[in-house]
């Protein structure tokens, strides 16, 4: 987990553009009171597999790999 500017900084991507994944839910992230947290893994696999959505569980719950 790293703040959008550290996510931005590691992955060579703009601060906005990190900003606005965070807002598409391409990225998965948490907010720690007035902090978000991106999720580095997340934005890994975004940036290896480009626009695809990861895939749903149709049962409602999904794994969380940490």
């Amino acid at each position: 987990m790293a703040t959008i500017k550290e996510a931005a900084a590691v992955s060579g991507l703009a601060v906005y553009r990190v900003r606005q994944l965070v807002a598409a839910g391409q990225v998965k992230h948490i907010n720690a009171g007035r902090r978000i947290l991106v999720n580095l893994d997340s934005l890994a696999r975004y940036l290896d597999t480009g626009d695809q959505p990861e895939p749903i569980n149709p049962g409602g719950m999904q794994r969380i790999i940490e």
